[in-house]
């Protein structure tokens, strides 16, 4: 957090507004005001703040369409945002406030001494959990970097005394496939841990050149040619004419493989994956659907939490980590774009990736 705090505060009430501003400045905050949810977002999109007070009946956008927005912004996705109000405090919609991402949920006027006491307390608890991240993200890269070392080693000596199966007999050759493939997974899973530190560090590195999506498409396609012929999926790519785009192709590759390794192993032989692109004012949308068994809806908003691992029979599958989606994510919003999941039990699932045309 900075030396002097800097909050935004967004209330369609000017005489509200400026009085929480005033109370905050005489207090040495640095503050910014937005008086309806589209400055509010506005006005977040580029710029970093400490803490976004929000009012929940704005013009233009509400408070819960205004906190969806904002937290589809990667540098304001550990933002603490209180909503303010003074009419809809019922349990119910106390509940949706915080379900959308709130931090707190404040009701208005209240006495200004309450008020700066309650931002200094949202404040406090928001360093201690960036200390907190920082400490476990410095605690993951350094087990990472301990390990990759000598699992490199033994994941290599593996494959040389795998060269030589036929001097070792096919007891002995077989266990030394099973080292080297043992070895192998647990190098993915070590990459996969320090490639999510990174991201969420912000300091994951991106080599971006013009690149179209559809090219990007194809090459990652033709790595499923082979499970895709034995299980007979049928295969339907509509993606031409695309503008170029300004990303890192090698990471967008690993966002659709990991997207089309999903699709794949869970539809059933005979079925159908399907992929559409399409380009809008501001950006380039891909859509990858599946005809596999589906997500419960209940699990769909914990597909990208890197906590937990939800898809029904993943493990089954093949699935490791289980950090293959949120990996996506960190990467798609670190060029400015969104992924979403839409899925319904035994109707399949779609993946739905947008990537701005002028990234920088």
């Amino acid at each position: 957090m900075a030396e002097k705090p800097r909050i935004l505060i967004a209330d369609d009430e000017p005489m509200i507004t400026e009085m929480f501003a005033t109370v905050l400045e005489r207090s040495d905050f640095d503050v910014v005001k937005a008086f309806d949810g589209e400055e509010c977002v506005q006005k977040a999109s580029s710029a970093t703040f400490d803490l976004i007070l929000l009012d929940v009946h704005m013009p233009k956008l509400d408070g819960y369409e205004a906190i969806k927005q904002l937290k589809q912004f990667p540098h304001l996705k550990n933002t603490p945002v209180v909503f303010l109000s003074g009419f809809s405090t019922s349990p119910d919609n106390i509940e949706a406030g915080y379900n959308s991402g709130a931090s707190e949920y404040w009701k208005k006027p209240m006495a200004t001494d309450e008020f700066e006491v309650r931002v200094r307390a949202v404040l406090r608890i928001a360093e201690a959990e960036r200390k907190l991240r920082e400490t476990q993200e410095l605690f993951v890269s350094m087990i990472v970097h301990d390990l990759r070392s000598p699992l490199s080693g033994i994941a290599g000596f593996a494959e040389m005394i795998a060269e030589d199966k036929e001097q070792l007999g096919s007891e002995m050759g077989d266990l030394a496939d099973e080292i080297k493939k043992a070895s192998k997974l647990m190098l993915n899973i070590i990459s996969d841990f320090l490639e999510i530190t990174r991201l969420e560090a912000g300091e994951a590195k991106f080599f971006r050149v013009q690149f179209n999506l559809r090219d990007i498409v194809e090459h990652c396609l033709r790595n499923f040619t082979k499970l895709s012929n034995e299980k007979s999926i049928h295969v339907k790519v509509e993606c031409d004419h695309l503008p170029e785009l300004n990303v890192d192709p090698d990471r967008i590759e690993k966002v659709l493989n990991e997207v089309f390794d999903n699709a794949f192993r869970f539809t059933p032989p005979g079925g159908a994956i399907s992929v559409v692109g399409k380009a809008t004012e501001h950006s380039v949308v891909v859509q990858i659907r599946d005809t596999g068994p589906g997500i419960d809806a209940r699990d769909i908003p914990m597909l990208f939490d890197k906590m937990r691992i939800t898809i029904p029979g993943a493990k089954r599958a093949g699935s490791t980590t289980g950090l293959g989606l949120p990996i996506c994510q960190g990467i798609v919003e670190a060029h400015g774009g969104t992924i979403v999941a839409e899925s319904k039990k035994g109707e399949g699932t779609t993946i739905t990736i947008a990537l701005p045309v002028s990234t920088t």
